[in-house]
């Protein structure tokens, strides 16, 4: 059968279409993609948290948020309430830092040395003192040697006997006198004193101010818990009033130090089956401290000594020529800044802050501390009255600040020549080591964030920087106060925001 013919006119439409959509297709292949609408990816930002903020939890809950967008000339993101002041909790250590790091810089070094007054006799009699001259120094711990708690002191007794000395007719003496003697600061919770988070600052200090209990349960029912302390030492009196358990819902226990004592006392029941258990408990007297467990370490290597333990006076060994170096212990800022706001220690951030305050004020004390910040502050471009600071840790409820403030920070601090040391002594999610270690662990929001936690009774806090997906760097602040939920439910809010951040452009 014959095919049956086409018009003419017909294979002209046929071309005509051809070229037409060939033309489309080219045109489809080389013209570059329409550019996103920068006003609606924040529109979409802004939808996501906003979204997350609407959860019932944190009805009459206020809610504070800065971010900015630092590789784009601080661009603002996202904010609200940013010029509200909130408690920040230790969200404060991050201006207590960074104040140190630029007056200062990462290699400040505290040095504690230990010297001899008198002479040494022939026979290896030291006729005279040691004294342990400290500069402010909470470094001194088994943190940098391995846990070994006694490792500094048992160096310097090493020393001692290396210098010939087999007796001490003098004392030991600790020369605090770089910060004053007033151990807490007086916004402090005067309940939670025993705890390790209230250790008390000294100008010679030891193992954060604490003893480390290590408690484990009877080998009878009804007989009191073993424990063990480190260091061993006669300067703490422990009451042990706690007693093994076969009820294994009854196994909570306390320690609790009488104020302005060394007794501590240990009570409640610990249930047969439980596994060792490790506690902290703060000393009286930071320097005494030090002393003694020196004098005890000296004796059991062989060194007598005849005086007792005691802080200098005001009137002492004003004068480092009359008295002669044996040895020292050094550490720096960058590693006491690293400790400070990734393990969120607010022995070492009241350290740092009378640091500040001899160096720059002439006063190693709480008060001059603060002076020195409203310095720093004010250089920020924030005057007296814009905001509160109390202390140097962020323990206190009457520290003050905007989440604006803490952003304003973390965009100067990520300019300035130490900024590496900085954000490095931010916490990582995930690091067994810091703050964050239950906190986005996931792929991909892991790798991307360094920040500060903080929280103390009806106040959370979250800051930081984040490393976006697509590039960008972030600097946030993610502060609640007053909620009424509890503070995990609030966390995990402060960490959807943070994914959502990862997450943007």
């Amino acid at each position: 059968m014959l095919k049956e013919k086409r018009p003419f006119s017909f294979f002209v439409f046929i071309i005509i279409l051809f070229c037409h959509c060939h033309i489309c297709l080219a045109a489809r292949k080389t013209s570059p993609p329409p550019k996103a609408d920068k006003g609606s990816a924040r529109t979409g930002l802004e939808d996501r948290i906003s979204a997350i903020l609407k959860k019932k939890v944190l009805n009459n809950a206020q809610v504070g948020i800065y971010v900015v967008s630092l590789e784009n000339n601080n661009k603002i993101l996202y904010k609200r309430n940013e010029e509200k002041l909130f408690s920040i909790a230790s969200n404060t250590k991050l201006f207590t830092t960074a104040a140190a790091l630029v007056y200062f810089g990462p290699k400040y070094e505290y040095k504690t040395v230990v010297y001899r007054s008198g002479k040494i006799l022939p026979g290896g009699a030291l006729e005279g003192d040691v004294i342990i001259k400290g500069s402010g120094d909470p470094n001194l711990s088994g943190r940098f040697n391995d846990g070994n708690v006694t490792a500094v002191p048992e160096s310097w007794a090493g020393e001692v006997k290396g210098a010939g000395i087999n007796a001490i007719s003098g004392d030991i003496i600790a020369d605090d006198r770089v910060f004053d003697r007033e151990y807490i600061p007086p916004t402090w919770p005067s309940n939670q004193l025993s705890k390790w988070y209230c250790a008390e600052v000294g100008g010679v200090s030891f193992n954060d101010n604490c003893i480390d209990f290590i408690i484990e349960p009877g080998k009878k029912i009804g007989d009191l818990v073993k424990v063990t302390v480190e260091p061993d030492t006669a300067y703490v009196t422990i009451n042990n009033k706690c007693k093994t358990t076969n009820n294994p819902s009854d196994r909570f226990y306390s320690l609790d130090r009488i104020p302005g004592t060394n007794e501590i006392i240990l009570s409640g029941r610990l249930f047969a089956n439980s596994a060792v258990r490790k506690d902290w408990v703060t000393i009286h007297n930071p320097g005494l401290y030090l002393a003694t467990v020196f004098k005890e370490i000296l004796e059991k290597k062989g060194v007598k000594v005849l005086g007792t333990t005691r802080l200098i006076n005001s009137d002492e060994y004003g004068d480092t020529k009359s008295i002669t170096a044996i040895t020292q212990t050094v550490s720096t800022m960058e590693q006491t800044v690293i400790v400070a706001n990734t393990r969120s220690q607010n022995f070492y951030a009241e350290q740092i802050l009378k640091t500040l305050g001899f160096n720059l004020k002439g006063m190693g004390s709480f008060a001059s501390g603060i002076e020195v910040m409203q310095d720093f502050m004010h250089s920020l471009g924030y005057n007296r009255g814009q905001y509160q600071m109390v202390d140097g840790s962020g323990l206190s409820s009457g520290n003050k600040f905007s989440p604006k403030m803490i952003t304003s920070l973390l965009a100067y601090m990520y300019n300035h020549k130490y900024s590496r040391p900085f954000m490095q002594s931010l916490a990582v999610p995930g690091d067994d080591e810091g703050s964050l270690r239950n906190r986005l662990r996931d792929v991909p929001y892991k790798s991307r964030i360094r920040a500060k936690s903080g929280y103390i009774s009806g106040a959370t806090a979250l800051s930081g920087y984040i490393e976006t997906m697509s590039g960008d760097v972030l600097a946030f602040s993610i502060l609640v106060n007053d909620f009424k939920t509890g503070a995990k439910t609030v966390k995990d809010i402060q960490d959807s925001i943070c994914k959502v951040l990862v997450e943007y452009g």
